[in-house]
This record gives structure tokens, C-alpha cells and sequence, in this order.
């Protein structure tokens, strides 16, 4: 997402809506199955004509992507505490448009939120073996200080990701 000065150029789009949706609560509503984009605040990409460009994308090329082992901030190396004040400007957004949800931000939101999701992904799976009570693991993304738990097209104001095991 623009590490070391490169200009961010491109959209992560990850076509998840032909997985069902889960079958638990998961929350307000019924669960719906959405895709995903990523991208960088930077490229101002207008969420309302997702569709449009969705539809011109054809199947597309499916690619794996390897980071390295420094791209991401070890947890306790991020200062949280900055991410409160009012001029802080480096947290993630949200958005929905199309059937997919849209991440928005800067690589440094990127990055320490990317640090919460390894830390979730390194911790998730083991959970249960250790805590066979809890119903499930999560992590919890957040707009910074202003959040608000509804945007104007109820948009959830802050992403919740749980990890349950089947069965």
C-alpha cells in the first residue's frame, strides 16, 4: 500500500460474496455475504461506481501476495495511544457499495490495523484449544476517536471479525 514512497495505484478486491454468509448471529440483521476491496485513500476511487467497474473486470487474475516479515508492526510496537487524538488523520473507513464492503485508508492505517489482523490470523485457530468455553475470537477495526456506530447508508462504523470453528 505504498510502502517506501511508491504511489498506491491499485484496488485488493477479493470476491467473497459466492461464499455463504455465516449461519450464526453475527450481529444486527440477517448475515449477508459481501466481497472486499482494499484500497488507499490516496486513489479517491468513487465507491458508487464499484458496479460498473466490477462489471468490466472479467474473471481477473488470481495472485498471492508475500509481505515481509517487517511490513507489519508487531502490535506492541504501535502507539495506540496517538490513534485517539483529534489530529490524527491515519484510520481506516468504511463503505459499502454493490455487495461489497470498501476499506479506505492510508498505508499507515494499513499497517497497524494489518498488525491486529496477523496477530488475529496467528491466534485465531489456537483460541479454542486453549479457551474451550469461548463461543468464538475476534478482532475489532475502528474508524479512531470519531467513530460513530452508523454511517448515513448504515454502514457499520467499525468492522468486527470473528473466527468460529465448525461444529
Amino acid at each position: 500500500m505504498g510502502a517506501g514512497g511508491e504511489v498506491p495505484r491499485s484496488l485488493v478486491h477479493l470476491p467473497l460474496r459466492g461464499d455463504p454468509a455465516p449461519q450464526r448471529d453475527a450481529g444486527d440483521g440477517e448475515p449477508v455475504a459481501l466481497d472486499l476491496v482494499l484500497l488507499h485513500h490516496s486513489l479517491q476511487f468513487p465507491t458508487s461506481s464499484w458496479k460498473e467497474v466490477r462489471a468490466r473486470l472479467g474473471a481477473g487474475t488470481p495472485r498471492t501476495v508475500s509481505l515481509p516479515d517487517d511490513a507489519l508492526p508487531d502490535g506492541d510496537a504501535v502507539d495506540h495511544e496517538r490513534r485517539h487524538h483529534r489530529t490524527y488523520r491515519d484510520h481506516l473507513g468504511f463503505d459499502i457499495a454493490a455487495h461489497t464492503l470498501f476499506v479506505v485508508g492510508s498505508s499507515t492505517a494499513f499497517r497497524e490495523e494489518g498488525s491486529a489482523l496477523r496477530n488475529f490470523a496467528d491466534r485465531a485457530a489456537a483460541h479454542r484449544r486453549r479457551y474451550p468455553a469461548a463461543a468464538h475470537f475476534c478482532v475489532e477495526l475502528s474508524p479512531g476517536p470519531r467513530g460513530r456506530g452508523r454511517t448515513r447508508r448504515h454502514v457499520p462504523g467499525s468492522l468486527h471479525i470473528e473466527y468460529r470453528e465448525n461444529g
